[in-house]
């Protein structure tokens, strides 16, 4: 009999579900190969569309990382239908996993979820394919690391070995039993062995303990402290001839074994010099004892730069033995740098003993260009450099450091950070600057003043002659109406020439102002604090030297109260205090215009000077770095920072002070407070 509808169609739908298992268990063979990423998402895409219900105008394709993979690409202008899974790897969307029907087709639940599962396992596939290639290249880079590790410990291991078996000073490895392992050539030197180590040594069986209970004494100490410094002990050579030495030593291990490591300092040139020394004191107190009284005095003096010479002698003992303390304890930057910038050693801790040297020492990336380890490498010549390096100005002493076959392996550099003398040297500049300006200025005020004194005394004399000339001039203008002088109707004349010869007069009693002023300001001064001084006067003469500066910026209002009393003090010292003062109140005005006011005033102990501007204003860390040697806003307009810090010493020697206010944006006041009687104050 022939099949039923309905068997046929579940007939239909298991071959179907069939296919689909087939093209999901060829897609997770795909999935689950080594084979290429790229070739894995081609046929994945070929197998997705061949299992959908249709799959004759069914397309598929895949798009990971902005590249489309598939098999056959769909025609984008005539999708009907289509469905996505997205592909997501450890949390972040890198995809889509995407099918489409070029026809009107709907996609059954099974194909939904058939897509679903194809996005999730490849998200998964190349979650673990990602992970692999990381693994690998970790794996890659940490042989790499160790490889490199391994090359610097040879390389400090074969650095050590040099430097113990080239070392000038005896160093050696013993066991606790006595038996020498291992020392260097200078050990052999010392005891008169041959240096190539041939003779195996031993502390007791070759007694080389002048008393041998010293051992005792020795690991007594290193058992209970761990190590035995500066230990004087005297040693047998190989002819049985004492040498004297100092010995530090310390436990080590030497491949699981206890040893002790031992270096020796030889005394001998030492006791020589002290048994010498005794031998001349003998000498001379046998001498002086045969000579008259009259050298006893003598006696006394040689017996006292004796026991100097034996103070020194130990002093310098010790010096020697702190020299390793001597290097870490040095201000300057020492460093040993090899070939290649390197350091190798450095008596800072924060520099350390690795890392490139223009990286740790002066903060750059790069190789200086001006490199003075090159330039030693070149020359094989100690080297000095001043150079700048962010702002900053360094000494640098490079010294060459040679093998024993002659050739430079490295530099011993020495670097200072010079800029405090270097703001100090520009300062001793700027000061004779302004010292040889003072003497200009006494030399042109005094240029200046002669033929102004001619023009003074000639504008008096023209005055009174006009004063004479007019009543003549008045008549013949009377009877010459069209009368002119000077191309100027006489009226005009009349009324305006009395005018512009006082307003010459008063130009030139200026000029002799500002003159006196100039060369009272220039003038040399003892120092002395024993003038009178007139705080209005001062200030009034300050406010004409400095008047064409300060009109610039600011318009200048002055309230003195002329009951001032006078005071005891320096008229040239509070000058300079007073122009200091009004220079920096013009300077700190940065607006078009401003005002300055200057005010006196006084009450029962002190005479008051105050100087305000509505400049800038400073901020609470300006304000108190105020008076500070060097400290100045104005670096890059030629200031030095020593002006407020010069005034402040000035008021000081007065017996006064200088009070400052100030707020960003309303502006300073300076008040200078002087005693009526500085001896009271």
């Amino acid at each position: 009999m022939g099949q039923t509808r309905d068997e046929r169609s579940i007939e239909k739908d298991l071959k179907k579900r069939l296919q689909e298992l087939d093209c999901l268990y060829r897609i997770g063979i795909e999935i689950d190969s080594d084979n290429d990423l790229v070739e894995v998402l081609r046929n994945v895409t070929t197998h997705l569309a061949a299992c959908l219900k249709v799959p004759e105008s069914a397309a598929s394709s895949i798009w990971l990382d902005g590249v489309e993979y598939s098999s056959r690409p769909p025609d984008h202008a005539h999708i009907v239908e289509s469905f996505g899974s997205d592909i997501v790897v450890e949390g972040q969307k890198r995809g889509v996993v995407e099918v489409c029907y070029e026809k009107k087709e709907q996609f059954l639940e099974e194909e939904k979820r058939l897509i679903t599962e194809i996005g999730r396992r490849l998200s998964r596939a190349i979650e673990r394919r990602e992970l692999h290639s990381k693994v690998h290249y970790s794996l890659r880079h940490l042989e790499e690391f160790i490889d490199e590790k391994t090359k610097e410990l040879e390389k400090s291991k074969n650095r050590y070995k040099n430097f113990f078996t080239d070392a000038p000073m005896p160093m050696l490895i013993s066991r606790p039993n006595g038996d020498i392992t291992k020392a260097n050539r200078a050990f052999y030197r010392l005891f008169d062995y041959p240096e190539d180590g041939s003779v195996q040594l031993s502390f007791v069986r070759d007694k080389l303990y002048e008393k041998p209970e010293v051992r005792t004494v020795i690991f007594d100490t290193l058992h209970k402290e761990g190590k035995l410094e500066y230990f004087e002990v005297t040693l047998l050579d190989r002819n049985g001839n004492p040498i004297p030495v100092i010995a530090s030593y310390i436990w080590i291990d030497v491949d699981g074994e206890l040893c002790v490591e031992s270096v020796y300092k030889d005394l001998r040139i030492r006791k020589q010099l002290e048994k010498k020394l005794i031998e001349q004191n003998e000498n001379l107190e046998r001498n002086v004892r045969e000579r008259t009284v009259d050298l006893e005095k003598q006696k006394d003096l040689l017996l006292k730069k004796n026991q100097e010479l034996m103070t020194l002698t130990e002093k310098l003992r010790e010096s020697k033995t702190r020299l390793q303390i001597l290097f870490e304890t040095i201000t300057d930057t020492v460093t040993v740098i090899d070939k290649d910038n390197n350091i190798l050693m450095s008596n800072q801790k924060a520099i350390g003993n690795k890392g490139k040297c223009y990286k740790k020492v002066f903060g750059q990336e790069h190789p200086c260009e001006d490199c003075l380890v090159k330039r030693v490498l070149e020359e094989k010549t100690s080297v000095t450099l001043e150079k700048i390096i962010d702002g900053e100005y360094y000494l640098l002493r490079d010294y060459p450091i040679f093998n024993s076959s002659g050739e430079v392996t490295g530099a011993l550099e020495i670097s200072r950070i010079i800029s405090k003398e270097k703001d100090m040297e520009r300062q001793l500049l700027q000061a004779d600057k302004l010292a040889s300006l003072g003497q200009l200025v006494s030399g042109v005020a005094h240029e200046i003043n002669n033929p102004n004194t001619f023009i003074r005394g000639n504008l008096y004399i023209m005055q009174e002659a006009m004063n004479d000339i007019f009543p003549f001039l008045d008549q013949v203008y009377q009877s010459n109406p069209d009368l002119k002088i000077a191309r100027l109707n006489y009226d005009i004349f009349r009324q305006n020439v009395p005018i512009l010869i006082d307003d010459m007069a008063q130009g030139a009693n200026r000029i002799k102002g500002i003159v006196d002023g100039l060369r009272k300001f220039a003038k040399r001064d003892e120092g002395l604090l024993n003038e009178s001084v007139d705080l209005n006067a001062i200030t009034e003469s300050c406010l004409r030297l400095v008047d064409n500066q300060i009109r610039r910026n600011a318009d200048v209002k002055v309230d003195l109260n002329p009951k001032v009393p006078a005071i005891t003090g320096n008229i040239q010292k509070l000058q300079q205090v007073i122009v200091n003062i009004l220079i920096n109140a013009s300077q700190a005005i940065e607006k078009s215009k401003g005002t300055i006011h200057v005010t006196s005033e006084f009450n029962d102990r002190e005479v008051i000077l105050r100087v305000r501007d509505d400049g800038k204003g400073m901020d609470e860390k300006t304000l108190r770095q105020t008076f500070d040697p060097f400290f100045t806003t104005k670096r890059h307009q030629g200031g030095t920072g020593l002006g407020l810090s010069i005034a402040y010493g000035i008021i000081k020697e007065h017996k006064g002070r200088i009070d400052v206010e100030s707020k960003v944006g309303v502006g300073t006041s300076f008040c200078i407070c002087l005693p009526k009687n500085p001896t009271e104050a």
